[in-house]
């Protein structure tokens, strides 16, 4: 299994055919159709489904593609900073984020680092908390932009922001609302619209209310949330950082909410980082005490 066996399998998998495939990487079918099943004879596994017009992942492909896609990301990431070291810039620094990430206190912080090390560059890595905290644990980025609730050994944290959380919705639901805070029982009324790992704290804080909710959605992206409460299907109950997202959708504070998370910048203690992610981790450490 090398590089170029993954760059060919997953332009077959993102292309849907061979010879679509074919002509995005500029060889003929005959020996791309090789490569494929030579893959899927090392790995004993078939890696696509065969259908009359288009072919598809199996499982298996869908886990092998992850992988693929990731060992190309490193081999340039590699390239880039080979190039940085010999023309004398300093290396990329590898960050993982979340899709509600990107806070007002991440992006100041790191626009002033930029400016004492203006040859620095980044490497962002796009996935949800505890993939990201998978990939911190195997060494694949150095450090990662999370979200609470979460359970991790071995991680030194800088709490970034502390969200409560809101209702975002059209107005069609929020329109008979006053634009002051809501009390939590408002909830009990609304069609909600929640990330799956926050479903738990929040049925408990509302059973201590005394609210039984109704989930129209649970999904796993705080962008689905959001997308879903802009098309009118519910209202979603989200921190309120995660707004940015959406900045046009009305929203409610909620009264007497205990409902929080905090975005975290997390590195690991149980492994060596570059010099240039543990300086930037102390600065950010630095500029949050001031």
């Amino acid at each position: 299994m090398d590089l170029l066996q993954m760059k060919y399998f997953i332009a077959v998998a993102e292309e849907g055919t061979i010879s679509a495939a074919a002509r995005r990487l500029n060889i003929s079918q005959p020996p791309l159709s090789v490569q494929i099943r030579n893959l899927e004879k090392e790995c004993g596994i078939r890696l696509f489904e065969r259908g009359a017009r288009h072919i598809r992942l199996t499982e298996g492909g869908e886990l092998l593609y992850k992988y693929a896609v990731r060992m190309l990301e490193l081999r340039d990431s590699a390239e880039n900073d080979l190039k940085n070291l010999k023309s004398g810039a300093k290396a990329s620094i590898k960050i993982g984020i979340i899709s509600s990430g990107e806070c007002t206190e991440l992006l100041s912080g790191l626009s002033a680092y930029r400016k004492k090390n203006p040859n620095i560059s980044f490497r962002l890595y796009d996935a949800n908390t505890y993939e990201l905290l998978n990939e911190l644990a195997k060494g694949r980025i150095e450090l990662a932009v999370i979200r609470t609730p979460y359970k991790a050994d071995n991680i030194d944290k800088l709490a970034l922001r502390k969200d409560s959380f809101v209702l975002a919705g059209s107005e069609k639901y929020l329109d008979k609302y006053p634009k002051s805070p809501l009390p939590v029982n408002a909830i009990e009324d609304l069609p909600l619209i929640t990330y799956r790992r926050w479903q738990d704290i929040i049925e408990r804080e509302l059973a201590n209310a005394g609210i039984n909710p109704f989930f129209v959605c649970i999904n796993d992206d705080a962008r689905t949330s959001i997308q879903w409460a802009e098309a009118g299907i519910g209202v979603a109950l989200v921190p309120e950082s995660i707004l940015t997202l959406c900045p046009a959708l009305p929203f409610r504070h909620l009264k007497d909410s205990t409902l929080t998370s905090t975005i975290h910048l997390v590195k690991q203690t149980d492994r060596n980082i570059s010099e240039e992610a543990s300086l930037l981790f102390d600065f950010m450490k630095e500029r949050l005490l001031l």
